[in-house]
């Protein structure tokens, strides 16, 4: 995965709401990127920001929201300064994204078939019947049984997982290079999660597409992704392969994420869990955003905002107590 190139680059992304209660930065300074045929993991609490980081790279953020600084580089162009006839050939196209309740994102006036018929004809020029064509595949590729008769079924007269199949199926129905998936699995039963997340596994590696997976599921994690992103209060806090995310966690906020999760060869009569919540975004604490919480927070912690350390195996941190160790400062 080391030689392949990024795909997409995301620099210093700052991601603010304007509301009338005041300026609430949601996405505060997010650097990352996704090299091609990667799965990369973005992992956190409610309210880390990790959904609007997602949002953002398509300008899909609602209207109170705006990228006041940063780039989003995917193939080498600035997405940030395109216009909507620009970003309406992008969107679907090169990069799709899966929500996380389909029942809002399908319109429920139209059949499946027509839904996903109309995305394809969209991008590619080719004629009704062989956007239809395309589609029953498409439904066929995702496990849909009698792809031919569900292709005039209406949203509501199938089940949660066979809606996320449809999903899936119009995301990839232009294989995309880039597939953004947001909480793909949370309303489903764990028997249709696995399906589903082995779908996008098989699906990305014959179209070798790159996939963002967004997701507060560390089991979904381990199973999936090549590398972790943890967020925190709307900035990174930690960054690595998922290898060394579970073996090795080093930011206090990975390690209590890990704790909280059960493990079957671990079992315990209670679980362990990070005391507190994620900040008000209108009372951000002062210094470490997670020092309120974090039980090894020094004075240096509640005073100065630590920035994101970059060690030589190309791991990051954001945490005083790795100041020392870490080589340069991202």
């Amino acid at each position: 995965m080391s030689g392949k190139e990024a795909l997409l680059e995301v620099k210093n992304l700052h991601t603010y709401f304007f509301t009338e209660s005041g300026v609430v930065p949601s996405v505060n300074g997010v650097t990352f990127s996704v090299k091609k045929g990667e799965t990369v993991g973005i992992v956190g609490e409610s309210g880390c920001g990790k959904s609007v980081t997602s949002l953002s790279l398509l300008q899909l953020v609602d209207e109170s929201g705006k990228i006041v600084e940063g780039e989003i580089l995917f193939e080498g162009e600035d997405l940030t300064k395109f216009n909507k006839k620009q970003l309406r050939k992008v969107r679907g196209n090169k990069i799709s994204m899966v929500f996380q309740e389909p029942l809002t994102s399908l319109n429920p006036v139209f059949t499946i078939g027509s839904q996903i018929s109309e995305a394809i004809r969209l991008h590619q020029n080719i004629s009704k019947e062989e956007a239809k064509l395309k589609t029953i595949e498409m439904l066929q590729k995702v496990g849909i049984p009698r792809a031919d008769k569900h292709y005039y079924s209406f949203p509501h007269m199938l089940s949660g997982g066979m809606r996320q199949r449809v999903m899936i199926a119009m995301a990839l129905s232009c294989r995309p290079q880039l597939l953004i998936a947001d909480e793909p699995t949370t309303a489903l039963d764990v028997t249709i999660q696995a399906q589903i997340l082995h779908l996008m596994r098989e699906l990305s590696q014959e179209y070798d597409t790159s996939i963002i997976l967004i997701t507060h599921d560390l089991g979904v994690v381990a199973e999936m992704v090549d590398r972790v992103i943890v967020m925190y209060a709307g900035q990174i806090v930690e960054q690595n392969n998922v290898f060394e995310i579970f073996k090795n966690p080093k930011h206090p906020y990975t390690k209590g994420l890990l704790n909280s999760t059960p493990k079957i060869h671990q079992l315990k009569d209670q679980l362990e869990s990070i005391e507190g919540n994620v900040p008000n975004p209108f009372e951000m604490p002062a210094g470490c955003k997670f020092h309120p919480r974090c039980l090894f927070a020094t004075d240096m912690c509640r005073n100065q905002e630590p920035p994101l350390f970059q060690s030589e195996d190309g791991s990051e941190v954001r945490c005083w107590l790795y100041e020392e160790q870490e080589v340069n400062q991202v």
